[in-house]
């Protein structure tokens, strides 16, 4: 049975690629470009495969967008240098700009091309190759060519790289988000203690919570035996953007440990919605057992984004205390919480709630995501009540390629007799 059970899913795998395959040459067809765009856009993203042929035919779209889209597919799948090579003489700058990001990307540059680009009338497509050659780690010397671009953003992108700009918070604030984090970095090179001071110093001195936190990530960056004291001094600041900055970049760097755990214990008590939802985050990958009570105390908070968070935290650790409000939360109105009560369901293994998970999964006017979800635990949890609900899901080819599948795996979990029956294997 199993080998004919595999038959059946591998049937309904091909057939939901191969329905899909059909859409994307039915979008392809289309008069509007935004659709054909949209197409292409998918192809890069799935398995379906594309020879040379179909790829040169979306190069020669009469619409840019098209061939913006061909361009990203084909650095996506790495299939033809030479045909990404060629995009650079493409009439539209945003096409050659594109070619310039995989290129680069792809390491395929060499001297030949980077003083082909850097000839390009189009300061975007010079910016591309600069930009691109800054996120490979060039070296000052091989961007001297553009120290006289005639574009000011590329210019301004080699001052902030070398190193010219200074931390004056005034002049951090002209520049992007990207250029703020490149200034850090070429201004503070070493990552000693004299650096520490002057960072330290630096985001003290900051009012703007933008630039404290990306001051505060740059730290996350320096030796740990430097870093760690510095980020749970600032994980204690009242200033609420620098302590949320110190505990990403904490974690980041050191992981979620046990320290963190007085902090994570003040957070999920805190008025700030923002530091009660990492406070729960904390709390849910530490899973301690001394913070289970506390979890239940704020299974009432206003936000349903916090109350999720806690819902999955107590789930995780076998809170079966927790069924009642997993109960509630599948008839609530936030997909959000539904979520969390169906993995909580599946943690718990919990059978008094079969009805609300039967009736998510059935329902088209939930989201597919939600209702995906929800096949899922009734398959796992073998809820026999499911089996009408999933036949009707397996039947009915309108619905969506990933629901379909999901519901005949559940089918084949629950009553693999009949999932057979269904595509007449005896």
């Amino acid at each position: 049975m199993t080998k004919d059970i595999k038959k059946v899913l591998d049937s309904i795998q091909n057939e939901i690629e191969g329905r899909a395959e059909y859409d994307i040459k039915e979008m392809l067809q289309s008069s509007s470009a935004y659709i054909r765009s949209k197409a292409v856009k998918e192809l890069a993203t799935s398995d379906i495969s594309v020879n040379r042929d179909q790829i040169e035919s979306y190069l020669e779209d009469p619409s840019y967008s098209v061939r913006k889209a061909a361009v990203e597919l084909l650095g996506k799948r790495g299939v033809d240098d030479e045909l990404l090579i060629s995009m650079l003489d493409d009439p539209n700058e945003t096409v050659r700009a594109t070619s310039v990001k995989y290129i680069t990307e792809l390491g395929l540059l060499d001297e030949e091309l980077i003083d082909r680009i850097s000839e390009d009338p189009s300061g975007k497509v010079r910016k591309a190759l600069v930009e691109g050659l800054i996120d490979q780690g060039a070296e000052q010397e091989e961007l001297k060519t553009f120290e006289n671009d005639p574009s000011n953003d590329i210019r301004e992108i080699l001052k902030v790289y070398s190193g010219q700009i200074s931390l004056d918070e005034a002049e951090l604030l002209q520049l992007p988000k990207k250029l703020q984090k490149i200034a850090f970095a070429s201004v503070i090179k070493a990552r000693d203690s004299k650096a520490l001071k002057i960072l330290m110093e630096k985001i003290k001195a900051f009012n703007t919570p933008s630039l404290k936190a990306i001051a505060i990530e740059f730290l996350g960056t320096f030796p740990e035996e430097l870093a760690k004291d510095a980020l749970m001094g600032f994980v204690k600041s009242d200033d609420k953007t620098v302590a949320l900055a110190a505990v990403k970049a904490y974690g980041k760097a050191f992981g979620y440990g046990s320290e963190l755990l007085p902090f994570a214990e003040s957070f999920v008590q805190d008025p700030d919605e923002e530091k009660r939802i990492v406070g729960a985050q904390i709390l849910k990958k530490l899973m301690e057992p001394s913070t289970v009570e506390l979890l239940r105390e704020n299974l009432n908070d206003p936000s349903d984004k916090v109350r999720s968070v806690i819902i999955e935290a107590l789930g995780n650790m076998l809170d079966y205390s927790l069924e009642e409000i997993v109960d509630r939360s599948l008839t609530s109105t936030s997909t959000r919480l539904k979520k969390a009560a169906l993995r909580a369901t599946k943690k718990l293994k919990l059978t008094s709630v079969e009805d609300r998970v039967v009736h998510i999964l059935g329902s088209i006017k939930e989201e597919n995501s939600l209702r995906i979800l929800a096949v899922s635990v009734a398959g796992y949890l073998k809820y026999e009540s499911a089996i009408p609900q999933l036949v009707r899901i397996v039947q009915t080819p309108e619905t969506s390629g990933k629901l379909r599948l999901a519901a005949a795996r559940a089918l084949a979990r629950v009553s693999p007799r009949q999932l057979l029956e269904l595509f007449g294997v005896s």
